[in-house]
């Protein structure tokens, strides 16, 4: 709170007010390298951005405690519940973890959802090992690898202020 002013939101301004002149970083679209060195956080507000852009109509990230599931993306009587991995250590090959989150957390969310038919979708910045391909295709989970994130960013750009909108939520304009 600024002299008793109330707190001020970054919706309540625009951002061409604030950046500086040129070429801004965040209107730059992200890449796989960009991916690769992004906090888990940021990593699932990608995927939200992405799947966003992939023109689900409510595409939202799940509190901490998300039984499972970091991203849900809603678009009628379709949707998609995806966990999100992601690993520091370049060329990881991640077990079959997130398979069993998203699996055990589908009921939670047809719950919550009811009428929703969800596929499962599991992604990570790096690739899965074998047993985690098994496990997927056994419960019907669709795996996004390091290469298939590469390749939706290609085919969805998205720039770091689309991930920032859903890192920071209380950043939309309140009188929206």
């Amino acid at each position: 709170m600024l002299n008793g002013s109330g707190d001020i939101r970054p919706g309540e301004f625009g951002l061409e007010d604030v950046a500086p002149d040129g070429d801004a970083p965040f209107d730059e679209h992200i890449t796989i390298d960009d991916v690769l060195q992004m906090r888990w956080d940021y990593f699932e507000c990608l995927i939200a951005a992405i799947w966003q852009k992939k023109s689900y109509k409510r595409v939202y990230r799940t509190p901490q405690t998300d039984d499972g599931v970091d991203v849900v993306a809603i678009s009628g009587n379709r949707g998609e519940l995806i966990q999100c991995k992601s690993s520091g250590v370049d060329g990881a090959d991640l077990s079959w973890e997130a398979v069993k989150d998203v699996v055990t957390g589908e009921a939670a969310y047809r719950m919550r959802h009811p009428g929703v038919e969800f596929q499962k979708v599991c992604v990570t910045n790096q690739h899965f090992n074998a047993t985690a391909v098994m496990h997927a295709e056994f419960n019907r989970v669709e795996l996004y690898d390091q290469t298939k994130v590469a390749a939706l960013l290609e085919q969805y750009p998205v720039t770091m202020l689309d991930v920032e909108r859903f890192l920071y939520t209380e950043w939309e304009d309140v009188n929206a």
